[in-house]
């Protein structure tokens, strides 16, 4: 790496630890309602005042062992959680994309996100402003790469080229497919719920959410994140909620969950290294076991959402914002504006 780069590294990694600590800010003072600039940022426990040095991304949190310098009460761990993942993404589109106009819409996108998973988290509570700012962004961008291609076909042809192909990938046509597709695809999933459970599977800002994510990166892309997020749900969800079933004594709801987590392991285990060599008669016989289990544990999960006491809202925000950065980060996925 040449000292340019590294420079600019630097740069990046500074830049991305002073925005991490002013959306901590907009997190907080989102929920509270208070102006992100004004009163300066003060402990949220006694009221003082903080000093600068005690504004430090990370470094501040570790010299003052994770206390207030006034009261000494405990300071959430959320400040460095929130600067470390910020700067991370900041590095990681900064290697991916280079110094490019790319990377200033990537950069203000992948930073909503980040806030909107963080009230979301905090909160339960997705904000129109957030949501609104994505899909605006989103459009914003596609609509200035369609002005660019259609500069430089006029500069190149002397006309702007109108074909059929050319409408199959225009920006701004595949970001509105996007925005439309991210939509219409959380809020039927969203609306499954009113047969199931009486009440939405989703909250109404995680439709907003998915069509912000679709207005970026298209119809394609927000399909993939929306099914890595359905995963990401998954793995962060299913845990507590087989601790809170256990501790409510509803047994039989998990036993039969486990049950059928433990014979989907044992079945995709096998697939690969024994039962290509076992007769058909028993891989059918396997599949539909493992189909019965899946069935019944479905019917006790689906019982226990029509009982009201019993309903948990999951906010699946956070999963979006987590299916986002990894298909985009750590997926081969080649239909991304950039």
């Amino acid at each position: 790496m040449n000292p340019v780069d590294m420079i600019m590294l630097i740069f990046i990694t500074l830049t991305g630890l002073c925005i991490g600590s002013f959306l901590n800010v907009v997190i907080l003072r989102t929920l509270s309602g208070e102006s992100i600039v004004f009163p300066p940022s003060k402990c949220p426990k006694c009221g003082n005042k903080l000093k600068w040095w005690h504004n430090i991304p990370i470094l501040s949190y570790i010299f003052l062992c994770g206390k207030c310098a006034f009261c000494k009460e405990k300071i959430s761990i959320q400040y460095p959680f929130v600067e470390f993942i910020t700067c991370a993404v900041f590095i990681m589109t900064y290697l991916k994309l280079g110094l490019t106009v790319d990377l200033i819409f990537a950069l203000i996108f992948f930073s909503l996100l980040i806030v909107i998973a963080g009230t979301d988290i905090k909160e339960k509570v997705v904000y129109d402003a957030h949501t609104y700012s994505l899909i605006i962004i989103g459009l914003l961008y596609s609509i200035i790469l369609t002005g660019m291609e259609m500069y430089g076909s006029y500069q190149l042809f002397g006309s702007v080229y109108f074909g059929n192909s050319w409408f199959e990938t225009v920006p701004i046509i595949q970001s509105l497919l996007g925005l439309f597709a991210g939509a219409v695809i959380m809020e039927l999933a969203a609306r499954l719920g009113y047969p199931l459970a009486g009440n939405r599977a989703f909250g109404e800002g995680d439709t907003f959410i998915a069509a912000g994510i679709g207005s970026l990166f298209g119809w394609r892309a927000v399909l993939a994140i929306l099914a890595v997020s359905v995963m990401v749900q998954v793995i962060l969800t299913l845990p507590m909620f087989l601790k809170k079933l256990y501790d409510k004594h509803e047994y039989k709801t998990f036993i039969s969950i486990s049950v059928f987590i433990t014979l989907a392991t044992i079945y995709w285990i096998c697939e690969g290294c024994v039962l290509a060599d076992i007769h058909i008669a028993y891989r059918i016989s396997a599949v539909v076991i493992l189909a019965l289990s899946g069935l019944y544990a479905c019917k006790m999960i689906i019982t226990g959402l029509k009982n009201p006491e019993e309903q948990t809202y999951l906010p699946f925000g956070p999963a979006m914002v987590i299916g986002t950065f990894i298909v985009y980060f750590f997926c081969n996925f080649t239909q991304f504006p950039f």
